[in-house]
């Protein structure tokens, strides 16, 4: 019980320096390098409904969105991120529940690395780090609701929007502003009248990649920035790398201990400070979402480690009922 004791103090701490890292960072100004991506289409739903990502100091390699590609490195394979080529991943999936029928267009996207920091303190330090966008859609095509989250099942967000009737919101869910793990943000999203065109813009922060903030707009407020539009590629095509050697490789490991963890994800402080009272030696290693609950690693997004399956991402009306959800 005593070490227990300690442990938890000492996770205290640790907390305690990631919300002074977070308020550090966000005083800094945005920096003179900042991207836009945006992969906007009208003419095709999967381009309509992606994410505009807005990415400060672009200047960092590892700031930028990338492609996984596969490398040798002293004889040995190894996987990294390119960021000259920016990319984002999709994954389209249809789920029913009593409410109705949904389509939800899953966007994958990665970065080179958190970097290592003691000050500001990077709990999540480590290589191909990634972020997921879940565009929840209705039978109409209208968006009712974002889940955004990173490729390791934390720092998950919901953000409904006013096309998701009030009785599928959870139980006292109040609009305006939410703390999501020290970052500000909305609770709820308002689509204008006739706002079709509205998109998703996502700020970023640098180095860790959280989440910043989240709001709507059309595509015209992308002027002014240093605007990049992302190749799209299938989640499959992560399972067929190229090498400069051209031969073929995954993005994930396919045997061992780390099968289905993305390779080179490894967290040294999650591990050091969390895998042990969260019961999960893995614990912050960015992973692959399998298309169900027979396919790849339990892909949870509560850290209770009695949660797991209720959590799990693959089963989308599930996981919805676990958080509060009534759609």
């Amino acid at each position: 019980m005593e070490v227990f004791k300690n442990g938890i103090n000492l996770f205290v701490v640790v907390f305690l320096l990631s919300l002074c890292s977070c308020a550090s960072l966000s005083q800094r100004p945005v920096q003179e390098l900042t991207i836009a991506y945006s992969l906007y289409d009208e003419r095709d739903l999967q381009s309509r409904f992606a994410p505009v990502f807005i990415v400060e100091n672009g200047n960092r390699d590892y700031n930028r969105i990338g492609r996984p590609v596969a490398i040798v490195e002293e004889g040995k394979e190894k996987v990294v991120i390119d960021p000259d080529v920016a990319t984002y991943y999709l994954s389209t999936r249809r789920f029913a529940t009593e409410q109705g029928r949904y389509t939800n267009l899953i966007y994958r996207i990665h970065f080179q690395k958190i970097p290592f920091s003691i000050v500001p303190f990077h709990l999540g330090s480590g290589g191909n780090v990634g972020l997921l966008a879940v565009v929840t859609l209705n039978s109409r095509n209208e968006v009712v609701l974002y889940s955004l989250l990173h490729t390791c099942g934390c720092y998950l967000a919901f953000i409904p929007t006013s096309n998701l009737p009030e009785e599928d919101l959870p139980i006292d869910w109040k609009k305006g502003r939410q703390n999501v793990f020290t970052e500000n943000l909305p609770s709820h999203l308002t689509f204008s009248q006739g706002g079709a065109d509205e998109l998703l813009f996502v700020q970023m922060r640098e180095e860790t990649h959280r989440v910043k903030n989240v709001w709507l707009a059309e595509i015209d407020e992308l002027e002014g920035f240093k605007v990049i539009k992302p190749n799209l590629q299938p989640f499959y095509s992560l399972e067929n790398l190229v090498s400069a050697t051209g031969e073929h490789t995954s993005f994930y490991e396919t045997s061992g201990p780390r099968k289905g963890y993305v390779k080179g994800s490894q967290k040294i402080w999650e591990k050091f400070l969390i895998s042990w009272w969260a019961f999960d030696w893995r614990v912050g290693e960015d992973k692959k979402l399998g298309r169900d609950t027979s396919e790849g690693n339990v892909f949870y997004t509560s850290i209770k480690p009695w949660a797991r399956e209720e959590s799990d991402l693959r089963d989308f009306p599930r996981f919805l009922k676990y958080w509060g959800w009534r759609l």
